[in-house]
Parts: structure tokens; C-alpha cells; sequence
């Protein structure tokens, strides 16, 4: 269960010593080390000081902090007109003097930095939410012991057990590539803790003697899709193509009674049965054996209902095919962008999977900045050696839409359309040169 602290509080960084040590206790409290509990302090700390001085006459600011088995979160309400949060960029390594932005931007980028990550709703007109969270640290896996024979007859079902599906997690970090599994699976205890608290669920096969013999798991995707990443199977050769299908029936029969509209994954292993799946495109994976092709499959779970999506003038002829391609119904709105931005400088969130070498970036804020701010990412994230940077649109939202245009000019291009993978679709965008 949650553990959830509430605050609400003058916008007087007077009261930060208040949230810190909430922020403190919460986190102790959730067994994060020391280390972790400092760096959800600190970000805690930092986010409050420097919006209780730009955002004074909006006040009160409203905090919430939630405890997780796996992580921490601060999830901060505060209202701010032509909120500019450019310090948090991951690109940005100072804030030119000058630029309009008043505070402690260097507060600012600190408290980006020792946040694991961060997001931003927006709740009505100037009212925004600031999500920072902090994860719990975990062992890494470590290899599995001796190999038994995994023998049939095989039977596969839901499983919540922590440690069978610690177990499970652990042989498929060991046998597939990093693309291919969640990052959690790198630390099975954390896929565990996940999982207890409903972030994945998981389809594990097993063999007479209940030595598993292959996992599925899967996630929520927006509020009507689901992404899977398998199936994982750890049964000999000539029983894979068998464990695979277990896995993928009993995965569809479970998601069959979800109130979601399609399944699909950007990291299904090569032992996904042919005929269950269908393609929405590829992706270009770069890494030390040269680049590869990752297709990226789905499936309906329900008849295709319609939707409306916004598109950028560049990218209507573009998605206008590929929904031809996918027999779905689409009502596509041009996407224009505004005459005057609300802020010179757009932001940014960063996910970072070192072991994939993979960075995906989601616009949070649009500013005048787009292109230029994207190009920089670019660079941050290149110098870091990260090969594949990926962009997500979500096409529901008309500002994001039309950054599609600024993304080309920083050398992104469209790759695939995901269905109901946010709010809406999502537009898929891979550096070109990570393509």
C-alpha cells in the first residue's frame, strides 16, 4: 500500500525544512538508502525554494509526497503564469545571464539532476503539477545457478510470487539482449516490488517439476494500451516454439478482460509466434554488433472505434499513410505552431536505459526554443554514448503535435505510429543519426 503525506503551504521557503523532513522520513520509512533518501531531500528542497520565489503571488504551493515499495515521488501544485522550468533540460549546462528567468535557475538544475526523473501536468489554465521521483536501489541481478532440465508437459498462468518472479526476470536478463527486456529485469528485486505494486504483470510458464519455463510480462500504456515485452523463454530449443504460444495465449486471455483497445511492443523477442502479431514498423537499433532492425508489433483487442489526432503540415501526408497501412480511422486536425510562444525556452523530460543505450525524450513545455533545444539533447546525450535517441509525440495534444516540424529541422524523422500509446497515438520520432 501507499504511503501518501500531503502538505499545503505559503509559498515561503521558510516552510522548506518542513517538506524536507517529511521528504526524509518517507523515504526512510520506504527502506531507500541513505543516499537515496539525500537525493529525494535535496529534490524536494530545491523544487520548493525555487518556486516559492518565482510563484509568490499564486501561492499556496501544495506537496504531496507518495512512498512506493520501489520509489519515492514528490508531486508538487503550484499556479505560474509563462512557467519557465529550461534550467531542468538535460542539455542545458548553464543559464545564460539575462534570458528573463528569475529565481535560482542553478537550484533548478540541481534539483533535476538528483531526481531520477521528472514530469509536468498541466491542471487548467496556469496551474501545473511537478512530479519528481526518486527509485529505490536495488542489487543487480545476479547470474543464475546450475541449469536443470526443463522438461513438458508446460502449463503457463498469472503469477504474482516475488520470487519466482525475481527468478524469472533474472534467467531472461541473462539470456536476451538488454533491448529486449524491461529495465527492471537488470535488477529483478525492484521488477518484483513493481509488480506487487501493479506496474507489470507477468505470464510465467513452467514445467512439471514448476521450474519456470518462460515470462511475458506487460504494463499499462495510456488509459487503452498495454505494452508487453517477451516472450522470454528458457525451455530447450525444441520446446520453445510451444512454451512461446503458452506464454502468448494466456497472455491474450487475461488482457481479453481489460477495458484497453490494443497490446503492443517495441521489444518483443524473436521467439514471438508468427500469426499473433501484427507489424506497425521498425526500429533502428545501434550496438556493438552494428545496427539491426527491431520490429515492432501489436494486436487489437477491440474493433477500431475512431480518433482524432493533430498533425503537424509536414507529417499529415505521413500519417495519413500509415493509418491507410493499419486500416485504422482517423480524424486528422492540422497543428499549427502559435503566433507567440508563452516562454522563449521549451522542456524536456529524459529516460535514460544505459544497458540499451537508449534515451527517449517527451516534450513537456513548448518554447521558442524547440529545435535548437532538441539538437542540444542531441549533443548531451551523443557525448554521453548514447547511440539511440528516441522522440514520443503524443498526438492528442496539438502543442506537441506540431513540434514535429522543429524535431525534423534537429535531424529527427518518423519511424511508426504506436496506437493509444498516451492520451492518444504516439508518434514515434529516431534521431537520424541513431537511424
Amino acid at each position: 500500500m501507499d504511503t501518501i503525506l500531503s502538505l499545503e503551504t505559503p509559498p515561503d521557503i521558510g516552510y522548506a525544512r518542513v517538506l524536507t523532513t517529511a521528504a526524509e522520513a518517507l523515504a526512510r520509512s520506504r527502506g531507500l538508502a541513505a543516499r537515496e533518501q539525500m537525493r529525494f531531500q535535496l529534490a524536494v528542497e530545491e523544487f520548493f525554494t525555487y518556486l516559492a520565489q518565482v510563484v509568490p503571488e499564486h501561492g499556496p504551493i501544495r506537496t504531496v509526497l507518495t512512498g512506493k515499495p520501489y520509489q519515492v515521488c514528490a508531486s508538487i501544485r503550484f499556479q505560474a503564469s509563462g512557467l519557465c522550468l529550461g534550467a531542468l533540460n538535460a542539455g542545458c549546462t548553464a543559464v545564460p545571464a539575462g534570458d528573463g528567468e528569475t529565481g535560482h535557475p542553478l537550484s533548478l538544475m540541481l534539483a533535476g539532476r538528483v531526481a531520477d526523473r521528472f514530469r509536468i501536468d498541466r491542471d487548467g489554465g496556469d496551474a501545473f503539477i511537478l512530479h519528481a521521483e526518486v527509485d529505490k536501489a536495488y542489487p543487480p541481478a545476479e547470474a543464475p545457478g546450475q541449469c536443470v532440465a526443463i522438461r513438458p508437459p508446460y502449463r503457463a498462468g498469472l503469477e504474482s510470487d516475488p520470487s519466482l518472479l525475481m527468478h524469472a526476470a533474472a534467467l531472461a536478463a541473462s539470456r536476451y539482449p538488454a533491448w529486449h527486456c524491461p529495465a527492471s529485469f537488470q535488477t529483478p528485486g525492484k521488477f518484483a516490488d513493481m509488480s506487487g505494486a501493479g506496474r507489470f504483470f507477468s505470464i510465467i510458464a513452467q514445467d512439471a517439476a514448476s521450474h519456470p519455463a518462460g515470462i511475458l510480462c506487460w504494463a499499462r500504456s495510456g488509459d487503452k494500451g498495454l505494452a508487453f515485452s517477451g516472450p522470454f523463454v528458457f525451455a530447450p530449443p525444441e520446446d520453445a516454439a510451444q512454451v512461446a504460444r503458452l506464454l502468448t495465449d494466456a497472455f491474450l486471455a487475461a488482457v481479453a478482460r481489460e477495458k484497453v483497445e490494443i497490446v503492443f511492443s517495441e521489444r518483443a523477442t524473436p521467439d514471438a509466434p508468427d500469426g499473433y502479431f501484427e507489424s506497425l514498423g521498425s526500429l533502428t537499433l545501434h550496438g556493438q554488433e552494428g545496427p539491426s532492425e527491431q520490429p515492432v508489433l501489436y494486436r487489437h483487442l477491440r474493433e477500431d472505434a475512431g480518433e482524432t489526432v493533430w498533425a503537424a503540415p509536414e507529417l499529415e501526408g505521413y500519417l495519413r499513410g500509415a493509418y491507410d497501412r493499419l486500416a485504422m480511422c482517423r480524424d486528422i486536425l492540422t497543428a499549427h505552431p502559435p503566433a507567440a510562444f508563452e516562454r522563449k525556452r521549451s522542456l524536456l523530460s529524459t529516460t535514460l536505459d544505459k544497458n540499451k543505450g537508449l534515451a527517449v525524450l517527451r516534450p513537456l513545455l513548448d518554447g521558442e526554443d524547440a529545435s535548437a533545444n532538441l539538437a542540444a539533447h542531441v549533443q548531451a546525450l551523443s557525448e554521453k554514448g548514447v547511440p539511440n535517441v528516441l522522440l514520443y509525440l503524443d498526438l492528442s495534444r496539438a502543442w506537441e503535435a506540431a513540434l514535429a516540424g522543429p524535431a525534423m529541422e534537429a535531424g529527427f524523422r518518423p519511424r511508426l505510429v504506436l496506437p493509444f500509446a498516451g492520451r492518444s497515438d504516439v508518434l514515434v520520432f529516431q534521431h537520424a543519426q541513431s537511424d
